[in-house]
């Protein structure tokens, strides 16, 4: 009788904590859902209500807050078993924070440092928890000697350090994070705070730096600065071990 009291009792408190902690899903047509964020994917959100589970287009939410009070588990991705292996698939959006400055004066296959701003999630587990080190190289780097010429930099991604291993990448050039970018990233990554209005840059840099390289003039040195938020993508798959 005393084992069923405190089923009992414990079901009605999980309940409680359940309505407390809700989440909050605002979509772009202006509806607001409360529930239970349930994770997702790069292009879906698996959201609980009261009606029942719904599954969202990530396209189609503005905005999503993810109760600090929730359980770790509900506002990120599950990580796969430690012996799991994960295919990242090309076109996988990576969104790195520079650590070191690179410019068009850099030599050509010189390394720099980035840092994931986000876990890298694929196929419902975590690869890679955000922070983890990216290390980049540049490709080519021109820096122009006349006024009447124009400085090019071409910098990519080519290594994820994961437990110690190396493993070896392949992306697209660089460009500056855009605001669906990192929208799609995060809720992938299951962000437990506000999304929608992150569009990158700090440090000395900060969000002007794309500006900057815009109205970069003949002559001029283009330079990314420590702290700006750059977009990368996937141009071959990676096969990797699942982050524990």
């Amino acid at each position: 009788m005393k084992n069923n009291i405190t089923l009992c009792l414990a079901a009605a408190l999980t309940l409680v904590a359940v309505c407390v902690r809700a989440d909050t899903l605002e979509l772009k047509n202006g509806t607001v859902l409360q529930g239970k964020y349930l994770g997702g994917t790069s292009d879906t959100v698996r959201f609980e209500t009261a009606a029942g589970l719904q599954i969202l287009e990530s396209s189609q939410i503005k905005n999503m807050t993810v109760a600090p009070s929730a359980p770790a588990a509900s506002a990120s991705a599950p990580s796969a078993p430690a012996s799991a292996s994960v295919t990242v698939p090309a076109g996988t959006i990576l969104l790195v924070r520079l650590m070191d400055s690179v410019s068009s004066k850099s030599a050509p296959g010189s390394k720099f440092t980035t840092k994931l701003e986000y876990d890298l999630v694929a196929n419902n587990a975590v690869v890679a928890r955000a922070g983890t080190v990216v290390y980049g190289r540049v490709e080519s780097a021109t820096q122009a000697r006349r006024a009447t010429g124009k400085s090019t930099l071409d910098v990519r991604l080519a290594e994820l350090a994961i437990g110690g291993s190396p493993v070896p990448i392949m992306t697209s050039e660089y460009k500056e994070a855009g605001e669906a970018s990192i929208r799609k990233v995060a809720l992938a990554a299951g962000a437990g705070a506000v999304i929608g209005n992150n569009t990158g840059g700090s440090g000395s840099g900060g969000a002007a730096w794309g500006a900057g390289i815009a109205m970069l003039k003949p002559g001029q040195t283009l330079t990314i600065p420590p702290g700006a938020l750059l977009e990368f993508t996937l141009t071959q798959p990676v096969t990797v071990q699942a982050a524990r």
